[in-house]
């Protein structure tokens, strides 16, 4: 940094001088007194968008996973009671059925618990 340069100083704040001798006169920023309740409603305001923030996460996870978990655990019943009755592991009607399950309780969620615009 060049020595001749002088940096800029915040144009709104007020200085008050602080020492003073023959050659140099030292100005510092005024410091704010510390408000208590000033910190403790930021304080909650931040804890309150923490919590919000992972209330979504939370959301946004269950909306995703439960429709694909309802659909392998609906499959996975409807399988083994069709192998009963037919004898094989044939795909049949039942696989477009639980996929459109899947596709209802994904749709169900995204409508109650809100899109991703949140």
């Amino acid at each position: 940094m060049n020595g001749l340069k002088v940096p800029d100083m915040c144009k709104n704040m007020e200085y008050e001088l602080v020492e003073e001798d023959s050659k140099t006169k030292v100005y510092l920023s005024l410091v704010r007194e510390f408000n208590e309740k000033e910190y403790d409603a930021y304080y909650r305001r931040r804890k309150k968008e923490k919590l919000r923030k992972r209330i979504f996460l939370i959301a946004n996870i269950v909306k995703y996973t439960l429709p694909i978990l309802a659909s392998v655990i609906l499959y996975r019943l409807v399988s083994q009671k069709l192998y009963l009755e037919r004898g094989g592991y044939e795909i049949g009607s039942e696989f477009f059925f639980i996929g459109f399950i899947g596709v209802g309780i994904y749709i169900f969620l995204d409508w109650f618990i809100g899109g991703d615009n949140n």
